[in-house]
């Protein structure tokens, strides 16, 4: 994809990279895969997060280039202080994940505790006993902090935040490459070579003039030419297949929801401390339970916990005498999953579909609230999705200069205009069987 990626021994903040990659918080990537439980649905999706950091650093430094053409071009300045930041932001970017992502985002997020994983990142470079911050400190004075601090920012400053946060930014420009590799997706192209071509530097509006407050702010990112409009729209139909085949396809979410449940009745026992391992399968110091343990939420425990080890302890789990606990960990060890109904399937019709979901919750009030039957209808895309929830903040918005002038693709396309509202994916997860296809009807059709 990227072909041979070479770390210059001449140059400093290459040398920095290599030896950030060697750190242990950096190798723990190695277990944590790019699309969490996409492998269910799609058996080549094993990419991990390692892979994919190091061609987020690779696209960054093709970025800060094109940033210093674009300097030179306009008469500017380039700094190359802020340059060596985002690179190496971009290389960072994702030590916070936890396991399965966004996944195990949501366990923590209703166990009340909201820590996204960019705060997690920010802690892990930040962490005086950790590997990481020995490196950035003998860098550069101050450089680990200025790496956490761009990485935590949730508003770019200037063009070399964009690196790391735009709507053309090294992350996805990797990720959507990748993850359509990785998966077999035929569908949305991607033309790299002319978009990167066409990149050019300029200032777009953050938000709407307000005539009794300040002057509106304006921040320079990344634009693409007038002539690059046709490979754009590809661009962000790629991501919108993407999202729509893969990042949001019924069986992945299904799996999703059923490691939730599983980590979540783990983190219960776990809290309570009360026969844990006869009730998990899980030995007290197993890396989870410390984790989900009182006080165990730090730094170094949470670097303890990745994919391979929570797949590795499926066997353990299933031997627990809490039924939940063992029955869902013998079904994801088999992959015996839940019965997935898309309420879709009753047609497009909004209303037709309202209905049907108002008429399944009140016939199945009480495996909803037990949680035999999950809800799930928190998954909606648009031209604009992100992993992990939408995005419409307006860095995050493709723009193309028309006359010079930045212009958000949407008023140049009609068919990106036509994919800005957003669709809504309604699923229900059952199970048992037989309720899934009560709920479905006859015939296995849903019936009004």
């Amino acid at each position: 994809m990227h072909g041979l990626i070479v770390f210059s021994e001449t140059s400093p903040i290459d040398m920095l990279a290599w030896k950030l990659i060697d750190a242990p918080e950096f190798q723990r990537l190695r277990r944590i895969r790019q699309l969490g439980v996409s492998e269910f649905t799609f058996p080549g999706a094993v990419h991990t997060r390692f892979a994919h950091s190091i061609g987020v650093f690779h696209n960054a430094r093709t970025l800060v280039e094109i940033i210093r053409r674009e300097m030179k071009r306009k008469n500017q300045e380039f700094d190359e202080k802020r340059a060596e930041i985002v690179q190496i932001a971009a290389l960072l970017h994702d030590l916070g994940h936890g396991p399965f992502s966004h996944t195990f985002e949501g366990v923590q997020e209703a166990r009340g505790v909201k820590k996204r994983h960019e705060q997690w990142t920010a802690e892990i470079i930040r962490n005086e006993a950790g590997r990481i911050r020995p490196l950035l400190d003998k860098f550069r004075a101050g450089f680990c902090d200025q790496v956490a601090e761009l990485l935590e920012a949730e508003d770019p400053v200037d063009i070399y935040h964009a690196v790391v946060s735009s709507s053309f930014d090294a992350d996805r420009l990797d990720y959507l490459r990748r993850d359509k590799l990785m998966t077999g997706t035929g569908a949305g192209a991607i033309d790299f070579d002319w978009l990167m071509d066409n990149v050019r530097v300029a200032e777009i509006e953050l938000g709407a003039p307000d005539e009794e407050e300040e002057p509106v702010e304006k921040v320079a990112t990344f634009c693409l030419t007038a002539k690059a409009l046709p490979a754009a729209e590809q661009f962000l139909l790629a991501r919108y297949t993407l999202h729509q085949q893969v990042y949001f396809h019924k069986t992945t979410r299904c799996v999703e929801h059923m490691i939730g449940k599983l980590l979540s009745r783990i983190a219960k026992h776990a809290a309570q401390e009360n026969e844990i391992e006869k009730q998990t399968g899980l030995e007290k110091d197993h890396p989870v339970i410390k984790f989900f343990g009182k006080g165990g939420e730090t730094v170094v425990s949470y670097l303890g916990l990745d994919d391979a080890l929570i797949f590795g302890a499926l066997g353990s789990m299933a031997r627990a005498i809490d039924p939940e606990i063992s029955d869902l960990a013998l079904r994801l060890r088999e992959r015996k999953l839940y019965k997935t109904l898309d309420i879709a399937d009753v047609g497009h019709d909004e209303g037709r579909q309202r209905q049907r979901l108002r008429k399944i919750k009140k016939d199945f009030e009480a495996q909803l609230a037990d949680g035999s039957v999950i809800l799930d209808e928190k998954a909606a895309i648009s031209i604009y999705s992100e992993i992990g929830g939408d995005e419409d903040r307006t860095h995050k918005k493709l723009h193309i200069l028309d006359g010079g002038k930045p212009v958000e693709i949407s008023v140049l396309s009609p068919m990106i205009k036509a994919l800005e509202r957003k669709q809504q994916f309604t699923r229900l997860y059952f199970e048992n069987d037989q309720d899934r296809d009560k709920a479905r009807g006859k015939k296995g059709q849903i019936h009004d």
